[in-house]
């Protein structure tokens, strides 16, 4: 369906469409291939598409929420894999962003200005295996050392980890002045003895993105490579901080969903099947599921958009419901829309020569990033009473 965007929306729809367009070409190839997108990256930095988020006044585009979301889903369309990818670059600068926004602190503002001027690409992983509170209390640790700290353990979903100028995590300093301490830290991964990424990426579908696990044993993080400190948390509780990352990644799915639907539109309009006299499109079967796709589709587009829009005018526990709410429905709509996309197509989508099975294997990764939808539905539940997400008694 016809989108109404502003003039600068449109703009940054447009430098994600030439980009989209150009990776299409190459995304199955990556999937067979299980290879890393080496030349979709160049173009990202080329383009300056790696800035997109980052304020005007440190030399990035300034895209808002909304802006991204659109510009996101429209790269999607191209390639899933690299919209995802590209996508945790962007979560790691909106904590750098909401970092110097709150404090003005001279090395977050430093760092923004190199990433945006450099055009590096920033990652990390928040994830770690057997650890349900992650934001709340790493099981990674921090040891006090002169000049920095010594920091060990394990990340897991380190999305585009071969490509990373700079790797984002957090450790705890459990022996810290004021009581256990988080340290949220930026190190230069190819210059940091002691981490180390593992080649284990080998999944069903999101095969490009390089998601690998990394290990850091006794990796020194220097004082300078800190970015924020701050107590473990006691509450449980998700605030806009936490939901922001999240809830971005459902515009990746809805352009996966979109390029299906695309897909099905285009193939089936002319398709011929003996003895019918007029195209598979004319079928019920054909023409209802893709009348059910854009349903779909639209009601995930209007909750996400309106969340987007409203991510700074709202209270944080308001827009932490609305944006897990948005993000839920944009997952669960995709996967939804792209099963129906193949059934509409029938016997022909099964085969790797239609990027159909290739659409299908990659929206399911939706369905695990935390929250899944288990998760999202008792976060909406218990916070409707108040109540805080997780029981934080024991580590």
């Amino acid at each position: 369906m016809n989108q109404i965007n502003t003039e600068r929306e449109q703009r940054f729809i447009d430098l994600a469409a030439g980009l989209a367009d150009d990776f299409a070409q190459r995304a199955a190839q990556h999937d067979e291939e299980a290879s890393f997108p080496h030349e979709n990256y160049a173009r990202l930095r080329e383009s300056g598409y790696t800035k997109l988020t980052i304020p005007e006044k440190f030399g990035g585009l300034g895209a808002t929420m909304l802006e991204r979301l659109k510009a996101q889903e429209r790269l999607a369309m191209g390639c899933g894999p690299t919209a995802l990818a590209i996508n945790m670059h962007f979560n790691v600068m909106g904590v750098l962003i909401d970092l110097e926004r709150k404090f003005h602190a001279p090395n977050v503002t430093a760092m923004l200005q190199r990433i945006a001027d450099q055009r590096l690409i920033c990652g990390g992983s928040g994830s770690e295996p057997d650890n349900a509170v992650i934001n709340l209390r790493p099981r990674t640790t921090a040891r006090r050392e002169e000049g920095g700290w010594a920091v060990n353990g394990r990340k897991i979903f380190g999305t585009q980890s071969i490509a990373l100028d700079l790797f984002f995590a957090e450790a705890t300093w459990e022996d810290a002045p004021n009581g256990e301490t988080i340290i949220s830290f930026f190190i230069p991964p190819r210059e940091t003895p002691g981490l180390v990424f593992k080649d284990d990426w080998y999944t069903m579908g999101m095969r490009a993105t390089a998601s690998r696990s990394s290990e850091l044993t006794d990796a020194f993080v220097p004082e300078s490579a800190v970015v924020l400190q701050r107590g473990v948390s006691k509450s449980g509780r998700v605030t806009k901080v936490f939901a922001k990352a999240p809830f971005a990644i459902g515009a990746v799915y809805i352009g996966i969903a979109q390029a299906a639907r695309d897909f099905v539109v285009d193939f089936m309009r002319d398709r011929p099947r003996f003895p019918l006299k007029h195209p598979m499109s004319h079928l019920p079967s054909v023409y209802n599921k893709v009348g059910e796709i854009d349903l779909l589709i639209e009601t995930a587009r209007a909750m996400m958009w309106k969340a987007g829009a409203e991510m700074n005018l709202d209270d944080p526990v308001s827009w932490s419901r609305k944006a897990i709410a948005a993000r839920m429905v944009a997952i669960e709509n995709s996967v939804k829309a792209v099963d129906l996309a193949l059934r509409a197509v029938g016997g022909a989508s099964y085969f790797k020569r239609l990027p159909l099975e290739r659409y299908y294997r990659d929206v399911r990764a939706g369905l695990y990033h935390p929250f899944d939808t288990d998760e999202s539905l008792e976060f909406l539940g218990k916070s409707a009473f108040g109540l805080p997400m997780f029981d934080t008694d024991s580590n």
